[in-house]
């Protein structure tokens, strides 16, 4: 299986922890921020990530207007983007067509999201 270089950003302390423990345990590099300001400081001195996984409600920038930022950065070739929320009313298809790769609801099983972003980010890999 491949290995990939994963920015996780989030506010909660236990979701980060628990998400990097995961991917780590399955081979892959997580680097974690717990808010979007960082990330792009993170971003900036490092671009080469090939996932992010972004919480959408955080404080100084939602994931959401994170995302934008990401692909401004990025002058659009940016890496797959997952967006998790507890937000059912985010137009999801808007999102995915401005480039997002996916909308992950919240609660998820951390597991289930590790083998949810690897198959995601595979396929899109190979369109």
């Amino acid at each position: 299986m491949a290995s990939y270089k994963v920015l996780i950003v989030d506010d909660e302390a236990d979701i980060i922890e628990i998400s990097k423990d995961v991917f780590d345990s399955e081979g892959h590099q997580a680097v974690v921020a717990t808010c979007a300001v960082d990330a792009l400081e993170i971003l900036a001195k490092d671009p080469a990530f090939d996932i992010i996984i972004s919480d959408s409600n955080m404080p100084n920038l939602t994931g959401v207007e994170f995302f934008y930022k990401v692909k401004e950065m990025f002058a659009g070739d940016h890496p797959n983007f997952f967006l998790s929320t507890g937000d059912f009313s985010l137009k999801r298809d808007e999102l995915i067509a401005q480039g997002m790769s996916g909308v992950i609801l919240k609660p998820y099983d951390v597991d289930n999201l590790v083998d949810y972003i690897i198959k995601n980010h595979t396929r899109l890999e190979a369109a």
